[in-house]
């Protein structure tokens, strides 16, 4: 796979924990899908404040080797192959403060571990970040193992820090 340029740089930040992420997403205007409330409050999911810095990397499904629709366990399989990693669930709310420029209509899926953001339903999911009706969305997708996901999707993906 060719290299792959840096998308968004994620600083440093202090917030204390998630609730208080969530409460200066909202009072800043940003629309937090009721999923998104509901799995970032839920203790069992272990969502915890990560204020450290990343690079971020926006990838096509196509660019990782998928011509036809795939499985989303192929596709995080093919994504750790390639030496990069799973993006922690909270740097998609980090995320959405940077991502200013989203295009009207896009929706930016997050590629977060599996079984890392459940709801109450039991449902997986994973975060995506849009852009409709003149405002800015932090939403959800199903993240089940086989859903299928297709050579034009996007994810966003780390880089595997290395020891």
């Amino acid at each position: 796979m060719k290299k792959i340029k840096v998308w968004k740089k994620i600083k440093k930040s202090n917030y204390k924990n998630i609730k208080h992420l969530l409460s200066d997403l909202k009072n800043k205007g940003y629309v937090l899908s009721p999923w998104i409330s509901n799995i970032y409050n839920l203790k069992k999911n272990k969502i915890k404040i990560d204020n450290r810095s990343y690079n971020l990397y926006r990838i096509k499904v196509k660019k990782l080797g998928f011509v036809k629709p795939t499985k989303l366990k192929n596709i995080y399989e093919k994504i750790k192959k390639n030496d990069f990693d799973l993006v922690p669930p909270v740097l998609a709310l980090r995320s959405r403060f940077i991502y200013k420029k989203q295009k009207v209509g896009e929706w930016l899926r997050f590629a977060t571990p599996f079984k890392s953001m459940i709801d109450t339903d039991g449902v997986p999911h994973l975060p995506k970040l849009g852009r409709a009706l003149g405002k800015y969305f932090i939403e959800t997708y199903w993240a089940y193992p086989n859903a299928i996901f297709h050579p034009h999707n996007e994810f966003i993906i780390t880089k595997i820090k290395k020891k």
